[in-house]
């Protein structure tokens, strides 16, 4: 008995470790597995390039005045509708390892977007775009941006180089959105502000509101064809340049484009008509001309010029912020701090033109709703 005991003893541990060993295969096997399914399953590294001007920085008046101590660091502008959108972007399977990069200058113009170097020289020799000195945000108040373009590069001459270095090093652009044109606008409204003054010291206007508006008015209306066309012009030429980089010393982009649109804050803020008169329908103008611009398929003229179609996606936010039938004046009150009459430290945070963080909010699910994320 003592002998068979023993061969049975023997024998159950031997297979005991036979199982063991069994368990152990299987289990680095199963932990081999999981680790290559899941090195298959991570998403290769993509980036999301967002071009533009104050919106795309995610600025606005209460946080430039909140952080005004602190040398407004980039770190406290990060509420804007470009993070809203990444992360949109990101809840795709294959977007998950999307890395913003952002080079929003509060401020930028289609003008200082495209700079004075020698990207602005040939895109006016070839596109009859002009430029002007790059983001004087930066480069004059010596305030940090997102992405520190480097030396002197205007946004467009750095997006070129950042989409070229993306190629070249496995972690592609694959996501541009573009927001700009809005400050070419203030800047024309400034200027006629000036015109009438000055039509008022000298006794050509009479100093009422009524007169003051009527005067200001036509002087926006002489002048906003010829702003709206340079607009279109700077952004088709800019665009062009991004399809195009190869012939500007950069490489060809043929990712996903979303422009987006402009809402109008002088609309009906407060529910008792637009601030500035026939600013609606202003806007409603330069965005149709727009959306056809950006949205149109690359080709040559007849006369072998290039026309500016970029083959992008256009959202258009107007609608929703200021929508023509005025059922509902709040919205630009909730979602603009053109309401904004609070103050920080003595420091007025409004009327301010920029998005609340709801409004933010709400133009990265009209990108999102038009043009898929």
């Amino acid at each position: 008995m003592q002998a068979t005991h023993g061969l049975v003893v023997s024998s159950l541990r031997s297979r005991i470790r036979m199982i063991g060993m069994l368990a152990i295969t299987l289990t680095l096997s199963a932990l081999v597995f999981a680790s290559t399914a899941g090195a298959r399953k991570q998403p290769p590294p993509q980036s999301y390039l967002a071009l533009g001007d104050s919106l795309a920085f995610g600025y606005s008046q209460q946080l430039f005045n909140e952080n005004e101590h602190l040398g407004e660091p980039p770190s406290a502008f990060e509420a804007g509708y470009t993070n809203d959108y990444l992360k949109m972007a990101q809840m795709g399977s294959e977007n998950k390892g999307l890395a913003l990069i952002n080079e929003g200058c509060p401020g930028e113009t289609t003008d200082s977007m495209i700079g004075d170097g020698p990207l602005a020289a040939a895109m006016e020799t070839y596109l009859g775009a002009k430029g002007e000195a790059p983001c004087a945000y930066h480069y004059t108040d010596g305030l940090p941006l997102h992405n520190e373009y480097g030396g002197s590069k205007s946004q467009l001459e750095n997006a070129l180089e950042t989409i070229a270095v993306g190629a070249g090093t496995g972690k592609p652009v694959t996501l541009l959105t573009l927001n700009i044109g809005a400050n070419d606008e203030l800047h024309q409204i400034a200027a006629c502000e000036r015109q009438v003054g000055e039509e008022v010291a000298k006794g050509e206007v009479e100093p009422t509101e009524a007169a003051e508006k009527a005067a200001l008015k036509k002087c926006i209306e002489e002048h906003v064809f010829e702003l709206f066309e340079h607009i279109l012009r700077n952004v088709g030429a800019s665009l062009y340049v991004i399809r195009h980089g190869s012939e500007f010393g950069g490489v060809n982009y043929e990712g996903k484009i979303v422009v987006q649109g402009g809402y109008d804050p002088y609309g009906n803020v407060y529910g008792t008509g637009e601030l500035l008169e026939s600013s609606n329908a202003l806007a409603s103008l330069l965005n149709e001309h727009e959306a056809a611009l950006v949205t149109a398929k690359n080709k040559l003229n007849e006369e072998g010029e290039p026309e500016f179609g970029a083959e992008a996606c256009y959202a258009n936010p107007q609608p929703k912020f200021d929508p023509e039938n005025k059922k509902e004046p709040g919205r630009l009150s909730a979602w603009t701090n053109m309401a904004n009459f609070g103050e920080y430290e003595g420091k007025k945070d409004g009327p301010d033109i920029h998005p609340t963080p709801e409004g933010y909010m709400k133009l990265a699910k009209i990108m999102r709703a038009d043009c898929g994320a």
